[in-house]
């Protein structure tokens, strides 16, 4: 299973009724569900973010690319083919950060006083 697979699978596992809402509001708003579907999509994004290392990883080192490409495509509405450069730099941050270490995924190991201390991906929370 490579790293697509599995971060899919995490936030399947994870955030499965979020994934479920705003997939079903996708499919009953598809003139508008960008607009209609926003807050299954920040609840979404916010599960996947606290409970998928990797997405936390990513969001924060292609923080810029990110932000580039959002004011793009809403500078660009009626022509988002315009933001090809941004997201091909966007797509090329997210393979860079986007793989796994050698070691593996992510973990929580004990730290000082058994509290949970993160190792890899500047990762602050629990799976």
């Amino acid at each position: 299973m490579d790293v697509a697979d599995n971060t899919v699978a995490l936030v399947t596992k994870h955030c499965g009724l979020q994934l479920e809402m705003y997939q079903k509001c996708v499919t009953q708003n598809p003139a508008n569900w960008d607009i209609k579907c926003i807050t299954q999509k920040r609840a979404l994004a916010k599960c996947s973010e606290d409970n998928v290392p990797i997405i936390k990883h990513v969001k924060e080192m292609c923080d810029p690319f990110i932000k580039d490409y959002d004011a793009c495509v809403m500078k660009n509405q009626q022509d988002p083919t315009i933001c090809m450069d941004s997201l091909k730099r966007l797509f090329h941050c997210t393979e860079e950060h986007g793989k796994l270490p050698p070691s593996g995924p992510p973990r929580v190991v004990k730290g000082e006083g058994d509290k949970p201390a993160a190792t890899g991906y500047g990762y602050r929370g629990g799976v």
